[in-house]
């Protein structure tokens, strides 16, 4: 069942970047939110959506400066999400992804959809695709099935019969299915499109869940899911805003560029705004040294003067293409004592399947899930219960559920160790046999090790290789037991720890690290976050999305990295994939220039030896002798010519 959208006005905002949208959103934010009628405290009065957990803050700053105070932020990216205090509030601010987090929580949402458990954390992620390859597929046939399949969920193309048509496909998406269900998991790719199902099937919880107020900013950045969670949301005013011409960066992976189209569509009559870009005043220049260790050079002495002008290293950020070069001037600059940092851009991608290395740290974060997910006496369950109160809100999904015989995902989590394939196969055995006997992971390996799985006797190779880690886990938690140490933990803060430990080993970027139980501290003054120090972020153009600084300095400005080696070479790159190319070079000038506001710098260097240009892939016009070293000659980008700087 499909619910059209209930809200009486709408407002869809358009504009080019920095032309003043996501103000314009925040006042009309502003302007509903004091005209909305009172709402029951369940549900919240303004709802803001951002298209990425990158941009919330500023988000929530804009709210705040026009004079909506108390607007608690939301987004943690691939961690989880925050509880929610139900204190009185005028709105949240968060990302579809972590309000469909908070949606599925609902045990009402878990019945609509037929499904429960947490959401896997990349390490999860990567050891479910492990065992996803037991299908028999080649590898590469099998990544561009899932591509397909995770498109589709994004897409809401599940609700489409037709969708799957082909054997293979059906087969691959029964296996995901049935894994998840045995692991009783939540695919992050997935959370969004069961989110909105579980509003489409059940009225009471957009009552819950939903907003008289909602708004959604980068909406064309938000994949037709995320669109559709917003539209579904809204039960009186919604607006959104986005660039209709510019490529960004997403978060999510399969953005929907027909959006306002079918926003348009599934509320008119609508009211459009039209914003003008205007270019703001920019300190644009190039500047060319004579080689690469040269540029470093050039690029740190013009810091230097950035930050003896009073400059915050915080607001000086240095972008290039190029990865190698990116590292290569971290450690120029941390050799001349400026503090410079990586900055990366969150995403909400698939892992491409590489498994965490088992070493000590991984085994014991495992084990202290495995020890926390095991049902404990009657007392420390009440203790449990006592923190979980204090902690209030909903219960985070990547919180272990207590059982009798542990988290079925820490289980599986323990099994990858030291022999992933050969574990697939026998796991893959064991939900054949357990599966149809409405027994989860845990269960079937509790049954196995007491040879009470018929269909699989203990003595199979498939059982053995399975019962080994399991009785050396199931030992070393005795032993931990025997020793004194507490089986569970009972405070607010070291449950809410562990709620957000299995996202700890996140490739994400440091924002969506959270930090570990370990690190604890015994007085409140130590255990107080402390701001990370300013320092100059070094970047690829995209990783600005969602960030202004005042300094914008792209390096590397030459031949072989913008436009590409391949690009330059003639007949490299031709036809529709060249336009494409080159669509994506410009698209990276302009994020540095829209994200700038004072200056923006561009560098490069005139020559490089022969050895170092072939590693970085530089184009190569002229080899020539310099001193008994065979150099190359290393042109300026092309760009520039357009840019009018040469």
């Amino acid at each position: 069942m499909t619910l059209s959208p209930t809200a009486t006005e709408a407002l869809c905002i358009t504009g080019g970047p920095r032309s003043g949208k996501t103000g314009a959103l925040a006042e009309r934010a502003v302007a509903w939110a004091e005209a909305a009628p009172a709402t029951p405290d369940a549900q919240p009065p303004l709802l803001f959506f951002c298209a990425s957990p990158v941009t919330i803050d500023d988000a929530a700053l804009r709210l705040s400066q026009r004079g909506l105070a108390n607007v608690p932020v939301e987004a943690v990216g691939l961690a989880e999400p925050a509880s929610c205090q139900h204190s009185p509030c005028t709105g949240l601010v968060t990302t579809p992804f972590d309000y469909a987090c908070r949606i599925l929580a609902d045990p009402r949402a878990q019945r609509a959809i037929g499904r429960g458990g947490r959401m896997l954390s990349r390490a999860e992620e990567a050891v479910f695709y492990e065992d996803l390859k037991t299908c028999g597929l080649k590898r590469r046939r099998l990544r561009e099935l899932w591509a397909f399949l995770q498109c589709g969920l994004a897409n809401l193309n599940d609700g489409d019969p037709n969708w799957i048509q082909t054997t293979e496909e059906r087969a691959i998406l029964d296996l995901a299915r049935d894994i998840l269900a045995f692991e009783d998991a939540i695919l992050p790719g997935e959370v969004i499109n069961l989110a909105v199902r579980a509003l489409e099937a059940e009225p009471t919880l957009r009552q819950r869940f939903g907003s008289p107020v909602v708004l959604a900013d980068d909406y064309l950045l938000m994949s037709r899911a995320s669109q559709r969670l917003v539209n579904l949301l809204a039960t009186s005013k919604i607006a959104v805003a986005g660039s209709e011409k510019a490529t960004l960066p997403a978060f999510e992976p399969y953005p929907c560029a027909t959006g306002f189209e079918e926003f348009e569509a599934a509320h008119a009559p609508l009211q459009r705004v039209t914003l003008e870009a205007p270019f703001h005043a920019l300190d644009r220049a190039w500047e060319a040294a004579f080689d690469l260790a040269g540029e470093m050079g050039l690029i740190a002495r013009t810091i230097a003067e950035e930050l003896a002008g009073d400059t915050s290293p915080g607001a000086i950020a240095v972008v290039c293409v190029n990865r190698t070069w990116r590292a290569n001037l971290q450690r120029a600059l941390a050799s001349v004592g400026i503090p410079a940092a990586s900055l990366g851009h969150a995403a909400l991608k698939a892992p491409k399947g590489d498994l965490v290395p088992a070493n000590d740290d991984e085994r014991e974060r495992v084990l202290r899930q495995l020890r926390d997910g095991i049902v404990q006496p009657t007392g420390l369950r009440e203790s449990r219960a006592r923190a979980r109160a204090d902690m209030s809100g909903i219960a985070s999904h990547n919180e272990p559920s207590a059982s009798p015989c542990g988290d079925s995902i820490a289980w599986r989590q323990w099994l990858s160790f030291d022999d992933a394939l050969g574990r697939s196969a026998a796991v893959s055995e064991l939900r054949r046999v357990a599966q149809p006997r409405g027994l989860n992971l845990a269960e079937a390996l509790a049954a196995l090790d007491a040879n009470a799985l018929p269909g699989l006797p203990a003595t199979s190779p498939f059982a053995q290789s399975l019962l080994a880690p399991y009785r050396e886990a199931q030992g070393l938690l005795a032993e931990r037991r025997e020793n004194g140490q507490p089986p569970i933990s009972t405070s607010a803060a070291t449950a809410a720890d562990l709620a957000l430990e299995s996202s700890s080993t996140s490739k994400a970027g440091p924002a969506l690290s959270p930090a570990s139980p370990n690190e604890a501290c015994e007085n409140d003054e130590a255990a107080t976050p402390k701001s990370p120090a300013p320092a100059v972020a070094i970047a690829a153009p995209e990783d600005l999305f969602g960030r202004t600084f005042d300094v914008v300095i792209f390096g590397g400005f030459v031949n072989g990295f913008i436009p590409s080696r391949d690009m330059c070479d003639s007949g490299g790159v031709v036809g529709g994939a060249r336009t494409r190319q080159e669509a994506a070079d410009r698209a990276a000038i302009a994020l540095a220039e829209h994200h700038a506001t004072k200056r923006l710098l561009f560098t490069s260097f005139e020559s490089c030896d022969l050895e170092t240009a072939e590693r970085l892939r530089l184009h190569i016009p002229r080899i020539h002798l310099r001193s008994g070293v065979r150099t190359c000659d290393i042109h300026p980008s092309d760009y520039l010519q357009e840019l009018g700087l040469r």
